[in-house]
């Protein structure tokens, strides 16, 4: 599906089957995508800033440069992501799988990322919950 420039602001999309869907540039603000399949999707420059990912399958999917302020991604599958330089700032990353993701230049200023799985991600210059930046993945928060 070609969802480019797609405005979806607080629209209810649970469950929705987005799989390679592109989704650049979409404004999906405040969207409820509890349960959806975003695998390889491409939400390049997307806005997803306070949305419902709980549970979500975003596998492979490209978030580069993506907004994802105070976004809850409870539990999502974000295995092999490309968040390159996205926001993630107050998102809520509890329980999620990061595994094998790029998170280059990615901003988690005060993420809760309690009991969510990075090993094996890729780390440059990121911004971890404290505000620093990292080449590798810091210790856990206390």
């Amino acid at each position: 599906a070609d969802l480019t420039d797609a405005y979806l602001r607080y629209a209810d999309l649970t469950d929705a089957d987005l799989r390679f869907a592109d989704l650049t540039d979409a404004d999906l603000e405040g969207a409820d995508l509890t349960d959806a399949n975003l695998w390889y999707a491409d939400l390049t420059d997307a806005n997803l800033g306070w949305v419902d990912l709980t549970d979500a399958y975003l596998y492979d999917a490209d978030l580069t440069d993506a907004n994802l302020y105070d976004a809850n991604l409870t539990d999502a599958n974000l295995r092999y992501a490309d968040l390159t330089d996205a926001y993630l700032g107050y998102a809520d990353l509890t329980g999620a799988d990061l595994y094998g993701a790029d998170l280059k230049f990615a901003d988690f200023t005060s993420a809760t990322v309690t009991n969510t799985n990075f090993d094996d991600t890729y780390w440059h210059q990121t911004i971890w919950t404290d505000g620093d930046r990292y080449d590798s993945n810091p210790p856990a928060p206390a």
